[in-house]
């Protein structure tokens, strides 16, 4: 008399099916649980415990500069994509946040770093008027960093890549801070044809210049 199948499953791991006896549970610190052969096992409680690290570290406020656990922080989207992170209470005082009860503000009796100023270098973690430069790193991480910061990474041979900022595309275009779309199209058209490589007031250079600030403002 045969004897019935017994159930098999895949691993959450390496995706062997095997005999659902032989899977291992290891939970997760989101609550989730994975099935696992016994090779895999050890490397999801390694991974979880790496996770359950995580989740206990703590992390500095952008805003207050106290220190909270890092799950508690929310990245918050400037209106120029600066991003910072913010604690609980800090979060209803970036500008644009409606949460933020009048009753609230009037407590309020100095105004907050975060809401004096817009940019906040990723490296250094000081608030800057001017435009940050958006740089790429050879271990391929993308900072905001202020120019000082920019020069200290140039100079340690670490910088990978830096996007165009703002300021210098509309320098190279010839526009003022606030100029529409058809105004930055016009002078993208005028620029791009003198720069051509084909015109003597040209050259390859200028040309891939004047091509990127449009593409940086458009």
């Amino acid at each position: 008399m045969g004897v019935a199948n017994e159930r098999r499953e895949g691993c959450d791991g390496c995706d062997r099916t095997m005999a659902v006896g032989e899977l291992r549970t290891v939970s997760m610190p989101d609550g989730n649980a994975l099935a696992c052969c016994p090779q895999c096992e050890p490397h999801a409680r390694s991974a979880a415990e790496k996770l359950e690290e995580l989740d206990t570290n703590r992390d500095q406020c952008d805003g207050c500069r106290e220190e909270f656990k890092t799950s508690s922080l929310t990245d918050v989207v400037l209106t120029d994509g600066t991003v910072i992170t913010v604690c609980p209470t800090c979060i209803r005082e970036v500008p644009g946040n409606t949460s933020y009860s009048e009753e609230t503000r009037a407590g309020t009796e100095e105004t907050t770093e975060i809401a004096r100023r817009k940019n906040l270098c990723s490296q250094c973690h000081e608030w800057c008027d001017e435009e940050l430069y958006r740089v790429t790193l050879l271990d391929e991480r993308t900072e905001e960093l202020c120019n000082a910061c920019k020069s200290s990474a140039d100079s340690k041979g670490i910088v990978l890549d830096v996007k165009m900022r703002k300021t210098e595309a509309r320098d190279i275009l010839g526009i003022d801070h606030g100029a529409d779309d058809r105004t930055i199209r016009q002078a993208f058209l005028t620029q791009i044809k003198h720069a051509h490589p084909d015109r003597k007031t040209g050259s390859r250079e200028a040309f891939r210049l004047v091509k990127a600030a449009y593409d940086r403002l458009a």
